[in-house]
């Protein structure tokens, strides 16, 4: 039996994922031997650390801080098995500023891998509300609702420069949220359910509120589908519930190396 018949004996889809993912830099085009119906099975979550409680959860720092956990289907895994690490992360929505700055603070990438939930929304505007209507308070999702159509029609930089006019006080969105640790800031410009329940719920602090609660960051647009820097639409994404990784039947971690060399060097 040779290398590439033994890696594709497995009938088990995360097993033959996990496979060809370590071999592939070995098989060429490791993509092409992942059969569509097992890649439809799955789904996937990069996560990021810099110990073993911090992937003891989908997302970092478990649902006390962030409800949803972004996910990625068989398209989103396929693009593990084309690119490298980095190029798939940039096609997820990750920007390389973001990158390096959690490589900096000495975090490293691990990429998830489980079969696919019923209980995946799309990454909509429709699926994110509706989650927020199931998952939030009232309080909170009224104040959200009151924006519905301003969010969905104005672009990111749009509300963003409103926003460093006001309660931003010419911060970004990217600042503040970067001002956390384990979750939380001290800065009254970031928006946990707390500050968001006592502000006014503006346009600007609702979006404020997604950002830092949700994850919808300046690449967030409502398409369902991932957007690299360049704006390009690459894959399709869903949230899901932040549970235990221990709670989701067939999951596996991989490592995600990633060489700072390779990022942009003005990001």
């Amino acid at each position: 039996m040779t290398a590439t018949e033994a890696t594709l004996e497995s009938d088990n889809a995360v097993e033959l994922f996990t496979k060809l993912f370590e071999n592939k830099h070995k098989l060429g085009n490791a993509n092409s031997l992942a059969s569509n119906e097992k890649l439809q099975q799955m789904a996937g979550r990069v996560t990021r650390g810099s110990k073993e409680k911090d992937f003891e959860h989908l997302q970092l720092h478990g649902p006390a801080v962030k409800k949803f956990a972004w996910t990625m289907g068989g398209d989103g895994l396929s693009v593990f098995l084309e690119k490298s690490n980095l190029d798939a992360l940039r096609s997820l929505g990750c920007e390389d500023k973001w990158i390096r700055k959690k490589l900096e603070d000495g975090e490293h990438f691990r990429l998830g891998v489980f079969y696919m939930s019923p209980d995946c929304v799309s990454a909509t505007w429709e699926g994110v509300l509706s989650l927020i209507d199931k998952h939030y308070p009232k309080s909170i999702s009224t104040k959200i609702h009151r924006h519905a159509d301003s969010l969905k029609q104005m672009s990111f930089d749009e509300i963003e420069a409103r926003a460093r006019l006001s309660f931003l006080r010419g911060a970004s969105y990217f600042e503040i949220s970067e001002s956390s640790v384990g979750g939380y800031s001290a800065d009254d410009r970031f928006m946990t359910e707390e500050r968001f329940l006592q502000c006014e719920g503006t346009l600007e602090e609702s979006r404020g509120f997604l950002y830092n609660r949700l994850g919808l960051s300046k690449l967030f647009d409502g398409s369902g589908l991932t957007k690299d820097s360049n704006g390009q639409l690459c894959v399709p994404e869903y949230l899901q519930l932040n549970i235990p990784v221990r709670d989701i039947p067939g999951f596996h971690y991989l490592d995600l190396p990633i060489d700072m060399a390779d990022i942009m060097p003005n990001a």
